[in-house]
């Protein structure tokens, strides 16, 4: 989508604050839409779509190249405005999702990685080390009490150390935007067989965008996206 215009004009979002939920157990959205304005007047849109997510879930989404997916992602975590639609909070509560974005910890693919902990008032490095470790980073990349050594890294070890903060975060949701495509067969292997059910567990609604069908059989759930 090289010469998509896309238009994010939206009113400014009430209150001065993110909102933190007490509880959360399920997020459910209907009808949901986003258009993508074109400059060949040929717009690209996606829904308007039910779907709903919960606790203790993993939910793999897959479907062709353009049908939509990264935009989906980027709608039900209100990073795109919604054209239609609402979002309901454990079932019952209306919500504003713009104001919820603590629900989430996604790495898109086009994801910025930070050199800090941001929003993080006390930091286990006893626990971050052992991610380092258990990621494959303690020889590239170390934790010097306020910040990370290094990002100069590769492709998949930032999406390793990106998932590293996102466990360190420990919110609700994770996304993750073909986040096995960069790495190499054993981390792959080990994102899909391993990590997915540990975080399903901890009772996590996990939300993977993937191409590996052969690791379907993990997600409880599976949402293809195509074209109408």
């Amino acid at each position: 989508f090289e010469n998509i215009v896309t238009s994010l004009n939206q009113e400014p979002v009430k209150g001065d604050h993110y909102k933190k939920p007490k509880g959360y157990s399920s997020i459910r959205y209907e009808g949901i839409s986003f258009t993508y304005r074109t400059r060949d007047d040929r717009p690209f849109f996606i829904g308007p779509l039910d779907i709903s997510f919960s606790a203790n879930e993993i939910v793999s989404i897959t479907g062709c190249n353009g049908s939509g997916k990264s935009t989906l992602l980027h709608l039900i975590t209100g990073m795109f405005p919604l054209d239609s639609g609402c979002c309901f909070l454990n079932d019952d509560k209306e919500i504003d999702i713009r104001l919820y974005r603590e629900l989430f910890s996604p790495i898109f693919t086009n994801f910025h990685l930070f050199d800090r902990l941001y929003g993080m008032k006390e930091v286990d490095e006893v626990m971050l080390n052992k991610l380092l470790n258990r990621f494959g980073l303690e020889k590239k990349v170390q934790w010097t009490g306020d910040k990370f050594s290094t990002l100069d890294l590769s492709t998949g070890q930032k999406k390793r150390l990106a998932l590293v903060i996102t466990i360190m975060e420990d919110k609700p949701i994770y996304i993750f935007d073909e986040w096995a495509a960069d790495q190499d067969p054993h981390f792959r292997k080990y994102f899909y067989t391993t990590l997915l059910s540990e975080f399903r567990a901890q009772g996590k609604t996990v939300i993977a965008v993937t191409h590996d069908d052969k690791y379907f059989y993990i997600a409880d759930r599976i949402l293809k996206l195509d074209y109408s």
